[in-house]
């Protein structure tokens, strides 16, 4: 298997002219733990000191980084939108895996039981009023975000913002690309935040951690920002 990477290596290297920035990648992220399973390239969280798996597309973002004048010296360097992508892609691995042993096991997750005990002379009384109210957060997952003006123009404007708040001109393209997936589909601000769907952003090409940070900060900025500011009517 490593003699294989390592041969593919040779010839991207020969490709592209850049050699060192290639092979001082590879040996960087080349695992050499005995009791790693994942591949033979792994990023070591600095943090947890977890290894995760590196793929041939992840590697390649590597090299272009370090190409562009990148700071690529120890696994800390590894820029953070690739670290938090790949802690998201560990976590829904995980997450299938649980899954797939839940369905191997018969395993059902245990839902909860109501029981509603009605008094023996219940003459008059609505029999399903008290089921009406029997999970408090019915309404808190279900009550709109009433955001003032135009739905695309909001959608727009929440890009906009989120595009503020990072300075990589990559990543603002990325959450202008998040608004367009949105409005090319026909989806609105509310649609987003109810069907909380990551995949469906990242199955357009959005990078998962935009994608994330896309889906979750919604009613922050209804609630924080658009509710605040005056809304000029068109004249």
């Amino acid at each position: 298997m490593l003699d294989d990477r390592d041969a593919q290596l040779d010839t991207e290297e020969n490709a592209c002219g850049q050699q060192a920035i290639w092979r001082h990648v590879y040996d960087l992220m080349k695992c050499d733990s005995p009791a790693c399973r994942l591949g033979p390239y792994c990023w070591l969280d600095p943090v947890g000191k977890e290894h995760y798996r590196l793929r041939t597309q992840t590697l390649k973002r590597l090299v272009t980084y370090a190409e562009k004048g990148g700071v690529l010296e120890t696994h800390k360097d590894v820029p953070d939108e690739i670290q938090e992508e790949l802690h998201l892609e560990e976590q829904q691995r995980q997450e299938k895996d649980k899954s797939k042993s839940g369905k191997v096991l018969g395993v059902t997750p245990y839902l909860p039981i109501n029981i509603n005990v009605l008094p023996s002379h219940s003459v008059g009384l609505d029999p399903t009023a008290s089921s009406a109210t029997a999970d408090p957060r019915v309404s808190k997952e279900t009550s709109p975000l009433k955001i003032p003006g135009s739905r695309d123009v909001a959608v727009k404007e929440y890009g906009e913002w989120l595009a503020s708040t990072v300075s990589d001109d990559t990543l603002k393209a990325a959450f202008r690309q998040a608004c367009d997936v949105t409005l090319s589909d026909g989806f609105d601000l509310e649609h987003i935040h109810k069907d909380e769907n990551l995949g469906f952003f990242v199955g357009k090409g959005v990078m998962p951690g935009i994608a994330r940070t896309f889906v979750e900060n919604i009613r922050n900025w209804v609630e924080t920002v658009k509710k605040v500011i005056p809304i000029l009517d068109d004249v």
